[in-house]
C-alpha cells in the first residue's frame, strides 16, 4: 500500500488547507444581535435543542485564581459548539444558552468578561458573513490565502492582538502551515522528489504534538492494513489483536476488536435486509402493498437512525 502515500498525503494537505481557512471564513446565517436584544432567561436553563441531545460541550472556560478568564482555545469551541444549532433557532435563544453556561462554569467577573468575548465574537461572525468576498482569481491556493488575511483583518477590529492569539493562534498557525503545504503541492515548477522533499521539511517544523495528530489517522490506516493481511494470511482475530496491541496498548487492541465485531453484525444485517427485500420487490401485490412490507421491514431490523444508512445498499 505504500505507493497511496503520496495521493494521500496530497489530498490531506489541501483537505487540510480548504477545511481550516473554510471554517475560519464563516460567519453567521444571520445577522448577531447585541448583547444587549439576547434573550434573558435567568436561573432558568434555556430548552434543549434536539441536535445537541445525547452530546457534551465542546472545548470549556476557566479563570485564574483571582477571578479573571482564561483566554484559550477552549473558549472559541464552546462557543462553536452552541452556534452549530444556528437555523435551528434564534441567535438570540443560543446567546442566551451559551450565557446560562457561563454562568454555571465561572464567578461573576469572569463570566461577564466571557460574555462579552462572545458578544464580540458574534459580531465578528455577522461581519464576516456580510463582508462581500472577493472575485476568485488565480490558484486555489491563493484564493485561500487571500480569503484568509480579510478575515484576520476584519477580525482584528473585533479581538486584540493578544486576545486574538490567545484564542485564535493554533487555528492561524495550522491554517497557515496547510497553505504553505497547499502551496507546494500546487507548485508546477517542482519535480517530484522536490515537493516530497519541501513537504518534509515543512513537516519537520511542525511541534510535535501537531505533527503526532496529522499522523494518528494514517496509523489507523496502516494497523487495519496489517490486520487485513494477518486474515488474509490465514492468520486469526487473536491473531490481529496480539498485532494491534503490541502496536499500540491492550485497551485500544480491545476497542478496534469491538469496532469489529459491530461491523461484522452490521454486514450480516444487511446482507439478511438485502435478501428479504429483494423477495418483497420480487413478490405478488401493487406498489403500495410493497412499499408497505418494505417499511415494516425496516422497521423490524433496523432503528429510525439505522434507515437512514439504507439508501447506499439498495442501489
Amino acid at each position: 500500500m505504500g505507493s497511496r502515500q503520496l495521493p494521500m498525503t496530497w489530498v490531506a494537505g489541501v483537505v487540510a488547507a480548504t477545511a481550516l481557512v473554510a471554517v475560519g471564513l464563516q460567519g453567521l446565517p444571520v445577522a448577531a444581535p447585541r448583547a444587549a436584544d439576547a434573550t434573558r432567561t435567568g436561573d432558568v436553563p434555556p430548552p434543549a435543542v434536539s441536535s445537541l441531545a445525547g452530546t457534551t460541550p465542546d472545548g470549556g472556560a476557566t479563570a485564574t485564581a483571582d477571578d479573571a478568564l482564561v483566554l484559550d482555545p477552549a473558549l472559541i469551541r464552546l462557543f462553536d459548539y452552541y452556534l452549530t444549532t444556528v437555523g435551528e433557532r434564534p441567535i438570540s435563544a443560543i446567546q442566551a444558552q451559551v450565557e446560562h453556561d457561563l454562568d454555571g462554569r465561572l464567578a461573576p467577573h469572569a463570566a461577564r468578561q466571557a460574555k462579552d468575548l462572545f458578544s464580540r465574537y458574534l459580531q465578528f461572525k455577522a461581519a464576516l458573513k456580510a463582508q462581500r468576498p472577493a472575485k476568485p482569481t488565480g490558484r486555489s491556493v491563493d484564493i485561500l490565502r487571500e480569503g484568509l488575511r480579510r478575515m484576520l483583518a476584519l477580525r482584528a477590529t473585533y479581538f486584540s492582538e493578544a486576545e486574538s492569539q490567545a484564542l485564535f493562534g493554533p487555528q492561524d498557525a495550522e491554517a497557515s502551515a496547510a497553505l504553505a503545504r497547499m502551496a507546494i503541492e500546487q507548485d508546477p515548477s517542482l519535480t517530484g522528489q522536490q515537493r516530497r522533499e519541501r513537504l518534509a521539511a515543512l513537516d519537520a517544523r511542525l511541534p510535535a504534538s501537531v505533527r503526532a495528530e496529522r499522523e494518528a489517522p494514517l496509523a489507523i490506516v496502516h494497523l487495519e492494513e496489517a490486520a487485513q493481511q494477518i486474515r488474509a494470511q490465514g492468520g486469526s482475530e487473536d491473531d490481529v489483536y496480539r498485532m494491534r496491541a503490541a502496536a499500540t496498548s491492550p485497551e485500544a487492541a480491545n476497542r478496534l476488536a469491538d469496532v469489529d465485531r459491530e461491523e461484522a453484525a452490521w454486514k450480516a444485517r444487511i446482507a439478511a435486509y438485502q435478501a428479504q427485500r429483494a423477495t418483497v420487490l420480487s413478490g405478488p401485490g401493487d406498489d403500495a402493498d410493497r412499499a408497505a412490507a418494505m417499511s415494516d421491514l425496516r422497521n423490524r431490523l433496523f432503528t429510525p437512525e439505522e434507515q437512514r444508512r439504507l439508501a447506499a445498499y439498495e442501489g
